[in-house]
């Protein structure tokens, strides 16, 4: 069923209209305004006030101060929005299906309540992977914001400028070379001793400094974010929050409910990639890493070092202790590496790296309990 459809938006002030994608969601319809908000509108905030007719164009009301409206014209957007709208399918006509109302209410409720429950209590994780292809990226980015708030707390995010510029030169490098995709990057340098990285849904990644102190060049430090850029881009983030989530949390969390957002953010402590996962992320990340014309051999290298002083120390090493077996993981890197046939071009040559991984030491700090436990 199409969940997605043009329209306009009239903010009932002036006679201008924004043109917008509508959303339909089990509880509302979101749509993002021109200048970048988003917007819900919950279905018992709505009214229906034309398309009543045969070849009418559809208007909704929501009922505020001044009235707002959307407008759209495929006609066949009643059908979805009745679909969706279940428990307040009443407020919306259809003229073309005005006598099968009923059985559309019964079935489309009926469907919504087998499909959840099937998914999530019989489906697990084949229902999460299915649902998580189909959440929009808007979603997405909106819940890794909300996550990223609660797993850093202000006075522990470093804002060195010139390391968070450097930081976003790596991720702009790696983005240009990344197939068309939805997401903005954003990452988030949290200062712990923690050697640590993980990616919220959304783009949003953040980077512990005891990870970052270990890198030696911009190039190793850009192995660990096209890592984590791909569990972005293949939505493990995703895939995991949803398998974990009950059914009714999953139903609040998709308007971005702030009270379900602690259980998001719990699921995110304890989420555990999958071997496959973890592997595909090396994989396509070595791939990224590649196509930026980055040398691959970074990627290898920060893992050799860390693996040489550190092994799988499971208290210590957090990053690999919950990753795939460190020799096995380097040797398919490497042997990924070897395939590559264009000459690398130096990251950042003008950055002094070892000094710049040191922007936010932790040196004087003690050890804080973040990232994955």
């Amino acid at each position: 069923m199409q969940l997605l459809w043009q329209g306009y938006y009239l903010d009932g002030t002036t006679a201008a209209r924004q043109p917008v994608k509508i959303t339909l969601t089990p509880t509302g319809v979101q749509f993002t305004k021109t200048d970048g908000n988003l917007v819900v509108w919950l279905y018992r905030e709505m009214r229906q006030t034309q398309g009543f007719y045969a070849g009418e164009q559809v208007r909704l009301e929501r009922e505020s101060d001044p009235v707002e409206a959307l407008i759209i014209s495929d006609t066949a957007f009643l059908h979805a929005l009745q679909f969706m709208a279940a428990a307040s399918s009443r407020k919306f006509h259809n003229p073309s299906a005005r006598k099968r109302r009923s059985g559309w209410i019964i079935i489309g409720s009926i469907a919504v309540g087998v499909g959840l429950a099937a998914a999530y209590l019989w489906g697990i994780p084949a229902g999460a992977n299915l649902l998580a292809n189909h959440i929009p990226p808007a979603w997405e980015a909106t819940l890794g914001k909300e996550v990223v708030k609660q797993l850093t707390v202000a006075e522990d995010v470093c804002t060195e400028p010139p390391l968070q510029q450097s930081i976003d030169q790596i991720i702009q490098a790696l983005n240009s070379a990344a197939p068309k995709h939805p997401y903005i990057f954003h990452v988030f340098i949290v200062k712990g001793k923690t050697i640590n990285a993980l990616a919220a849904p959304g783009g949003y990644l953040i980077i512990f400094t005891g990870l970052l102190e270990q890198t030696k060049s911009a190039e190793e430090l850009a192995g660990v974010l096209a890592h984590e850029m791909q569990h972005v881009l293949q939505k493990h983030a995703t895939r995991g929050i949803l398998q974990n989530l009950s059914i009714t949390a999953l139903a609040t969390m998709i308007v971005v409910d702030p009270g379900v957002i602690s259980d998001v953010v719990r699921t995110m402590g304890s989420l555990r990639y999958s071997r496959i996962q973890e592997e595909e992320a090396d994989q396509m990340g070595m791939d990224l890493i590649i196509k930026s014309r980055i040398n691959p051999y970074g990627m290898v290298a920060f893992f050799d070092i860390l693996n040489k002083k550190h092994g799988n120390e499971p208290d210590l090493f957090k990053y690999v202790s919950t990753h795939p077996l460190m020799t096995d993981r380097m040797q398919k890197l490497k042997a990924r590496a070897e395939t590559a046939s264009s000459t690398p071009v130096p990251l950042l040559p003008t950055v002094s790296w070892p000094q710049m991984a040191k922007a936010c030491s932790t040196e004087d700090q003690q050890t804080k309990p973040h990232g994955k436990k």
